[in-house]
C-alpha cells in the first residue's frame, strides 16, 4: 500500500520544501486536483521519487448536458509527458446533483452513465498509445445506501474504472457541518469508547466496499481520509477559525485508525493499493468554511499543523500500514 496526502500551498509555505519533508516522513505518493498543481509539484516529485495520484476535472453539470465536453486529450498526453510515476489518474472528485448542501446533494444515474463515458474514452486512448496507466474517480458518501452498498446505478462506472477511488472517513455528518463538528471531534478523540463505536462502524463499512469490488476483482486506492485533530477552536477576528488540536490523542486515535485499516486490508488479500490522507497541513483557508458547506472543521485535518510541524512522529506511524 502506497501512502501520501495532498498538500496544499496555502500562508506562503513553499510546496518544494513540503514535499522534502513529507518524504522524509515515509510518504510515497502525492494527490493533486489539477494539472497546474501537477506541473508546479513534478520536478519536487522526481527529485524525492515520489509517485503521483494524477487529476482531470470534470465539470459536473457541463458533462450532464453533453459529456464530450468533458473529454480533453490534450491533458491527458500532458500529463504522460510530465515523466512522473503515475498511480492513477483521477477523473473528477465528488460530482453532485442538486448542490454542495449536505441535504441536497445526490450522485445520480445520469451521473454515473455519463461519466462511465468519459472513463472509457481515456482508456481506449490510453490503450491505443500503449499507456497502462489506470484510471479512476473519487466518489463520496452518497455513492452509498443505508448499507453501505453501491446503489445499482453505480455499476457502470465502477466497470468503468481500473481501479476504484473512494473518500473514505470515520466521521458521521455531525462530525463535518457547522462549528459543532468541533464537539464532535473532541468526542471521537476524548472518549474511547465513543471512538471504537466510530471505528468498529468504518471498518464495517471498509468491509462491505471491499465485499463488493472483490466480486467484480476491482482494487481500491482511498483517495481520500483521515480525520481532524482538533478538540476546540478560536476566532482570530471575524472571519479566521484557529483549531485547537490535542496531538497527543490525535496520535492515539490514529494509530488505532491505521490498524483498523490494515487488519481489514489483510484480510482482504491487500486490495488497497494506495492511501491519501486528507490533508498533510491544517489549512486555514479552506474554502469549504464560510461557503455552502458550512465545514469550519476543515481546518484541523493535516498531520501537520498549519507551520508544518508534524503532530505526530508520522514515518513511525506509517509502519502500522506495511
Amino acid at each position: 500500500m502506497h501512502i501520501g496526502a495532498w498538500i496544499h500551498g496555502e500562508e506562503g509555505l513553499p510546496l518544494e520544501g513540503q514535499i522534502a519533508l513529507a518524504a522524509e516522513n515515509g510518504l510515497r505518493t502525492i494527490r493533486c486536483y489539477h494539472y497546474g498543481y501537477a506541473e508546479t509539484v513534478a520536478s519536487a516529485l522526481k527529485k524525492h521519487s515520489l509517485s503521483l495520484l494524477a487529476s482531470m476535472h470534470v465539470d459536473g453539470a457541463e458533462l450532464l448536458c453533453d459529456w464530450h465536453s468533458q473529454v480533453r486529450l490534450d491533458e491527458l498526453v500532458a500529463y504522460q509527458a510530465l515523466s512522473v510515476p503515475l498511480e492513477a489518474i483521477c477523473l473528477g472528485n465528488e460530482l453532485r446533483e442538486g448542490g454542495d448542501a449536505a441535504d441536497k446533494k445526490h450522485f445520480t444515474a445520469r451521473l454515473s452513465f455519463a461519466l462511465a463515458n468519459v472513463v472509457q474514452t481515456y482508456r481506449r486512448w490510453l490503450d491505443e498509445h500503449g499507456f497502462q496507466t489506470p484510471l479512476t474517480y473519487a466518489m463520496e458518501g452518497i455513492v452509498f445506501d443505508s448499507q453501505g452498498r453501491f446503489h445499482e446505478w453505480l455499476w457502470p462506472l465502477v466497470d468503468a474504472c481500473d481501479i476504484v477511488g473512494v473518500n473514505f472517513y470515520p466521521m458521521t455528518a455531525e462530525g463535518w457541518f457547522t462549528f459543532g463538528a468541533f464537539e464532535e471531534s473532541r468526542r471521537f478523540l476524548c472518549n474511547a469508547r465513543y471512538r471504537h463505536d466510530r471505528l468498529t462502524a468504518f471498518e464495517h463499512g471498509l468491509r462491505t466496499l471491499l465485499g463488493q469490488l472483490e466480486g467484480v476483482h476491482k482494487p481500491l486506492i482511498l483517495t481520500e481520509t483521515g480525520f481532524p485533530s482538533a478538540v476546540g477552536y478560536h476566532m482570530e477576528g471575524e472571519r479566521l477559525v484557529v483549531p485547537e488540536s490535542d496531538h497527543q490523542r490525535y496520535a492515539e486515535a490514529m494509530r488505532e485508525f491505521l490498524a483498523v485499516i490494515q487488519r481489514v486490508d489483510t484480510d482482504y488479500g491487500n486490495p488497497i493499493k494506495a492511501l491519501y490522507f486528507y490533508e498533510w497541513r491544517d489549512n486555514l483557508y479552506h474554502g469549504n468554511i464560510w461557503n455552502v458547506v458550512a465545514s469550519p472543521i476543515h481546518t484541523a485535518f493535516g498531520l501537520c499543523d498549519r507551520h508544518g510541524v508534524p503532530k505526530m512522529d508520522i514515518k513511525a506511524f506509517l509502519e502500522i500500514l506495511k
